[in-house]
């Protein structure tokens, strides 16, 4: 039920339906998240952290992203200016660098992709100089396969460039 009165907090009929629809999908997803991490078990007695770590602290997020969303589309707002009309062109760039590596990583190899993606996002976040953005990228691909590849001993996939002139 609404509260009467102008000055009313909370309103159901001024729901946000969109927002009280992401609210409510991030909380569903982190007690997913939260329910599923608990089956995680590898059974070692020397790690008291566990696999299921990282997966309850994404659930802790997402609930406690999802609420404040879920009650900001009940609360009652001042009229605002109409939203902005918004720029797909960053919006696409951030999707290729996500897509990406799904397609590329394993033929092409983690300094190429690394430094493809590198660029795609500081062109999401207008840079506009690709050359410079591209040096960047390919120092951060390199130094981070050397370190995980040499340093820790995580083999990242080098791909046909780096299997032909490195073997």
């Amino acid at each position: 039920m609404a509260v009467q009165g102008k000055t009313a907090k909370y309103s159901l009929s001024n729901v946000r339906f969109s927002e009280a629809a992401l609210g409510t999908l991030a909380i569903l997803l982190g007690v997913y998240v939260a329910v599923e991490a608990t089956g995680y078990n590898d059974e070692s007695t020397y790690d008291t952290l566990g696999p299921s770590l990282l997966p309850y602290i994404i659930a802790a997020g997402l609930i406690l992203t999802g609420l404040p969303i879920l009650a900001g589309a009940f609360t009652a707002r001042m009229d605002v200016a109409p939203a902005e009309e918004i720029d797909w062109r960053p919006v696409a760039f951030v999707v290729a660098g996500l897509i990406v590596p799904i397609f590329f990583i394993v033929t092409v190899g983690w300094i190429p992709v690394i430094t493809i993606v590198f660029v795609l996002g500081a062109r999401a976040f207008g840079s506009r100089r690709t050359l410079l953005d591209a040096a960047i990228g390919l120092a951060f691909g390199i130094v981070t396969f050397v370190l995980f590849n040499f340093g820790l001993g995580l083999h990242l996939p080098g791909g046909w460039l780096y299997t032909r002139f490195f073997g």
